[in-house]
């Protein structure tokens, strides 16, 4: 979170609370607050299938350092879209412009297990796989390619390959997605 930052506050139906936005504080010192976050996972074409991209924490983050992650993403700030707030936090931790149109919306959930008051909005966006990042934030120490066969193992057991657990449900809406585009179904998503 940078300074000053609000992240939009949600109702319980899902739908932003047109300017109610809150500090980090306030979600932790009310737990019945709701957030919204913007994931994007970014992929590839390779000649065996799909890769997908892990990010890997900064070693300075109190929270999880080193751990893998997502490719890009982070909290919905008030008044923002899940959208926008995918294409900002894909430019302020990987330097990289995304075209708005070639985000692919995957799936929406909540993730009752790790944060039940937090609603995430799931993003597919293909890469050539020869980008430069460029890591403006201080919240990346590197990126990762995986093939989603590595990836599919390591999520049978996240934390014991240092992955942040998303949960069952979330994790296999992803792959799911992701195999789709693996058979070139991805006007599907």
């Amino acid at each position: 979170m940078h300074d000053n930052e609000l992240w939009q506050v949600y109702a319980d139906n899902g739908s932003p609370v047109q300017g109610d936005g809150r500090d980090s504080a306030a979600f932790k010192d009310e737990p019945s607050l709701i957030m919204g976050n913007a994931h994007v996972w970014f992929w590839k074409k390779t000649e065996t299938g799909v890769d997908i991209l892990l990010q890997q924490r900064s070693l300075s983050k109190s929270s999880k350092p080193g751990w893998f992650h997502i490719s890009a993403g982070g909290h919905v700030n008030v008044g923002e879209s899940a959208l926008q707030a995918a294409i900002r936090e894909t430019q302020e931790e990987m330097g990289l412009d995304v075209d708005p149109d070639k985000l692919h919306f995957s799936f929406s959930t909540r993730i009752i297990g790790r944060a039940p008051n937090d609603i995430v909005t799931v993003y597919l966006y293909e890469l050539n796989g020869d980008e430069k990042f460029t890591y403006l934030d201080g919240e990346v120490e590197s990126y990762e390619w995986r093939t989603l066969d590595a990836f599919k193992t390591i999520i049978k057991d996240s934390e014991a390959n240092n992955l942040i657990n998303q949960g069952r449900l979330y994790f296999d809406s992803l792959v799911n997605s992701l195999e789709l585009i693996a058979l070139g179904k991805n006007n599907l998503l």
